[in-house]
C-alpha cells in the first residue's frame, strides 16, 4: 500500500510537471508568434519616404553618380531602376549626349511638384544623373548661352540605350516620362 501511495504521488508530480511544461511551451510559442508578427508588419508596412531639403549626391562606385536637387530625393527610385537597365561597367562605353527627360512621378505630389527634369549621360566611362526642378524657357536660354559647347563626339547607340532604359524603368514604376530634345537655334 505504501508503494502505491508513493507511485501515486510521483505520478501526480509527473503529470503536474508535464502540464506546466505544456503551459510554458505554449507561452513561448505565443510570444514567438507575436514577435515574428511584429517584425513582419514593421518590415512590410508602407513607409513614407522622407523629403530632403538639401541637395543629395549619390555615388554608387562602378554603377553611377547622381546629383539631386533639394526635395528631389524621390527621383532615387527611378534612377536606381534606370541604372539597372544600363548595366556597367561603362569603362569601354562611348560617351553619350545628355538625354533630357520630363518626369511626372506620382510621388512628386508629396513635394507639391507636378514634374521634375532628369538628365542622363555617359561620360568618361561613368553613368551620370541629374534631377532638377523644371526651369522656365528663359532660364534654359540663359543656361545654354553661358554653358560652353560640348565638342565631344557622341555615340547614337548609347543615346538610344539611355532613352530605352529610362522608358522601360519608368513604365515598370508607373511613372510618366517624356524624352525632351533640345534644338539649338
Amino acid at each position: 500500500m505504501h508503494c502505491l501511495l508513493i507511485q501515486n504521488r510521483w505520478g501526480q508530480l509527473y503529470y503536474r510537471l508535464i502540464a506546466n511544461l505544456k503551459v510554458t511551451v505554449m507561452i513561448e510559442i505565443t510570444l514567438a508568434t507575436i514577435i515574428i508578427t511584429i517584425i513582419v508588419v514593421l518590415t512590410l508596412r508602407n513607409t513614407k519616404q522622407a523629403i530632403l531639403e538639401n541637395p543629395l549626391i549619390l555615388n554608387r562606385t562602378g554603377q553611377y553618380h547622381a546629383t539631386l536637387a533639394p526635395r528631389l530625393n524621390i527621383a532615387q527610385v527611378l534612377i536606381e531602376a534606370i541604372a539597372k537597365q544600363i548595366p556597367g561597367p561603362h569603362d569601354q562605353s562611348p560617351d553619350s549626349a545628355p538625354q533630357c527627360f520630363e518626369v511626372r512621378d506620382p510621388s512628386a505630389v508629396a513635394i507639391e511638384q507636378e514634374l521634375y527634369q532628369l538628365v542622363i549621360a555617359i561620360r568618361d566611362g561613368g553613368l551620370f544623373f541629374q534631377a532638377t526642378a523644371p526651369h522656365s524657357l528663359d532660364d534654359n536660354q540663359q543656361v545654354s548661352a553661358e554653358a560652353s559647347p560640348d565638342t565631344r563626339t557622341h555615340n547614337l547607340e548609347m543615346n538610344k540605350r539611355i532613352v530605352v532604359a529610362a522608358n522601360t524603368a519608368a513604365q515598370q514604376l508607373g511613372i510618366r516620362i517624356r524624352h525632351v530634345t533640345l534644338n539649338p537655334d
